[in-house]
């Protein structure tokens, strides 16, 4: 079935780059519950959000619609730009509640850094960092977006980026020492004496 869902996937993703809207409505009634699953991935990660599951999906999807500029390739695809939609969101979310309330919230760095895992880490410190990445190597950035946000597998990010599974396996293993690094640097500049 979901070999099935995913030649559907493709062939509404044509249809709505031809301007198809009931194609475009039909390919999120079909990966709705998937985008539910990211979504809730990503709400599990961070606290406080005033967000639900179904908003964050909402608001995506919203985001999504207005894009003058559709090159998904497939549904794999799709959902990895879902998910940065959904991550997008987030930041703008906690970035409005920091402005309103003078402080930031922490979330809890899920990725399997190792290291850092177990320390709160503060999105917006890990949103500048991921901003540094993609300033030095863009590739990996998009692979540590991928991984972490969208919850993606080697093989899945190997299929939306057009590498082999092997690369990103390289390129996770050096932005996440590179992230590790930048994280912990961060903290050494907080903590310093003044």
């Amino acid at each position: 079935m979901a070999d099935t869902d995913g030649i559907e996937a493709k062939q509404l993703l044509a249809a709505w780059r031809a301007g198809d809207m009931v194609a475009r409505d039909r390919l999120f009634t079909l990966l709705y519950s998937e985008l539910r699953q990211v979504s809730a991935a990503l709400l599990r990660s961070e606290r406080n959000s005033s967000l639900s599951t179904g908003d964050l999906v909402n608001e995506a999807v919203m985001r999504l619609v207005q894009m003058d500029q559709i090159d998904w390739a497939d549904k794999t695809h799709f959902l990895a730009l879902s998910a940065r939609a959904m991550r997008r969101i987030l930041i703008d979310n906690a970035r409005k509640k920091h402005t309103d309330k003078r402080h930031h919230h922490k979330v809890t760095l899920v990725t399997r850094l190792g290291g850092v895992t177990s320390e709160r880490i503060d999105f917006d410190v890990l949103e500048k960092a991921l901003i540094r990445l993609a300033a030095i190597d863009k590739e990996k950035a998009d692979i540590v977006e991928l991984r972490y946000f969208a919850g993606m597998s080697h093989q899945e990010i190997a299929e939306v980026t057009g590498s082999s599974e092997s690369t990103v396996k390289r390129g996770w293993r050096a932005a996440r020492a590179w992230l590790i690094d930048a994280l912990q640097e961060d903290r050494r500049v907080r903590n310093a004496p003044s």
